[in-house]
């Protein structure tokens, strides 16, 4: 706390107040531990002029950073010198509620508060305003994982379904990091997906793999999976693997088989892309999974001797599983195989430039195909099994990548 007090104190003497003769020296601390100062700069249109506090937040957008762990403020006079509402607000957009504020005067500390204490109320953000504080999360994040991890940038993003977590667990030089520690991150709350980005090695390759994605039964929206696909983005990844585990509405593709996506329906009812974006909304899905990686697949499963079948994923919202009548329903749509996920991740991938390539993992047939009954435990054990070939196909596939560099 005292390097971020010195940096106050050393721009509250720079402060530029010829008018009110009232200095203010600010510092604020990113995620990196960089630190940034500002000071007051008055004009002759006194009171108009610029606070410390915009200052060094000013100073931090500049340098490439976009968020706040920690402030001071240093001031002279008998009263304790608070942000004023303006730069409350400034601070609201680039901190959490909790953000620790330092009062000082030139001489020592007076106060901490947080800035829920100062802002009970923020102003709610427009949904241009929402989109610009995913895009700001997600440089913060991958900000904070460059900072942590000294491995390679990852070249390949991929996210695990349910049951698959364990792929995570086998990454070389391995760098891990929880979701509530990246700003903006959701949250899973489904048995199955632990919530963390692990960074490291497989064969070789470097890899970004997310354990666990979050879905709208949850009570989160399709944009939600923009941050992950965003943050992926900004450490330097061109290419996303999706898996996840799916119900057959073909008998000759039962539990335990693995299923290479060709292309989905969208059934969910929602799009991540819904909102502003201009025309870059209008993304072109005509080959939502690449044709080249889906080639590669199955050429490295013929010569690994993986079974893959083709299939076309639909995705609905859940959380119940569908009827007999829907699954017919379904079939006459063209689908093969049914789930609750992946859809948002593909949309996002796309719309970022991603090439992508999916996987389901067969855990059951869907309703009215089998006499059992359907259920999430079937779901993670059915998948642990066949996880295992998909496992040793996607090895094989990031060996052969990592050998053409």
């Amino acid at each position: 706390m005292n390097d971020l007090f010195e940096a106050a104190k050393d721009a509250f003497f720079k402060a530029y107040a010829p008018y009110s003769t009232f200095k203010v020296g600010a510092a604020v601390r990113a995620p990196s531990g960089a630190i940034y100062a500002g000071a007051n700069v008055e004009n002759a249109a006194y009171p108009l002029g610029n606070c410390a506090e915009a200052s060094a937040i000013a100073a931090m957008i500049a340098a490439g950073e976009r968020w706040v762990s920690e402030a001071a403020i240093v001031a002279d006079g008998d009263r304790l010198c608070t942000p004023c509402g303006g730069c409350r607000q400034r601070l609201a957009e680039f901190a959490e509620p909790n953000l620790k504020i330092h009062l000082y005067s030139p001489q020592a500390h007076r106060k901490t508060l947080t800035l829920a204490d100062l802002l009970p109320y923020s102003f709610d953000l427009s949904d241009n305003e929402r989109a610009h504080q995913m895009t700001k999360d997600a440089m913060t994040a991958a900000a904070v994982i460059r900072q942590s991890y000294c491995g390679d940038a990852p070249k390949v993003g991929i996210i695990l379904g349910s049951g698959l977590g364990r792929f995570a667990e086998s990454i070389e030089e391995a760098g891990a990091f929880d979701y509530v520690d990246l700003p903006g991150f959701p949250r899973p709350s489904v048995e199955g997906h632990s919530g963390r980005l692990v960074l490291g090695k497989i064969e070789g390759l470097p890899i970004a793999c997310f354990q666990g994605r979050v879905h709208l039964y949850e009570g989160k929206t399709a944009a939600a999976s923009m941050i992950l696909i965003q943050t992926l983005c900004d450490l330097g990844c061109k290419t996303l693997v999706v898996t996840n585990a799916a119900g057959s509405l073909r008998s000759d593709v039962g539990p335990g088989s693995l299923v290479l996506i060709e292309d989905h329906i969208n059934l969910l009812g929602q799009n991540p892309l819904t909102g502003p974006d201009t025309a870059r909304r209008f993304v072109d899905m005509s080959e939502a999974y690449c044709s080249k990686l889906r080639a590669k697949a199955h050429q490295i499963a013929t010569r690994e001797g993986v079974g893959l079948a083709n299939g076309v994923y639909l995705a609905t919202p859940g959380p119940s599983f569908e009827t007999p009548a829907e699954i017919r329903a379904f079939k006459g749509l063209g689908a093969d195989l049914v789930g609750m996920s992946t859809v948002p991740e593909v949309i996002a991938a796309r719309h970022a430039g991603l090439s992508v390539m999916g996987f389901s993992i067969v855990t059951n047939l869907a309703a009215g195909m089998s006499s059992g009954a359907l259920s999430h435990q079937e779901t993670l054990s059915e998948a642990a099994v066949a996880g295992k070939e998909l496992e040793r196909l996607l090895r094989a596939f990031f060996k052969e990548l990592a050998g053409h560099g």
